[in-house]
């Protein structure tokens, strides 16, 4: 299974824009990598008015369903 990390900007419904979206592969990082990742994501997530930053664990190579854990949402 991999293991993504995923920040999501989230835009008003009359955003023209294109949403910003960036997605780190953290499979084989030990948890400290994974925790300096995540801090980096959230500061590039303050220029953002709202943001999903989540943790994807993928198992389409395995022939498994994704499911996702919201790390922090605003």
């Amino acid at each position: 299974m991999r293991i993504y990390l995923e920040l999501m900007e989230i835009l008003e419904e009359i955003a023209t824009e294109e949403p910003d979206f960036i997605r780190v592969d953290v499979t084989e990082w030990s948890p400290k990598d994974v925790d300096v990742a995540i801090n980096l994501l959230l500061d590039q997530a303050q220029a953002y008015k709202h943001f999903t930053l989540q943790k994807h664990y993928c198992g389409h190579e395995e022939g498994e369903p994704c499911h996702a854990e919201t790390i922090i949402q605003k």
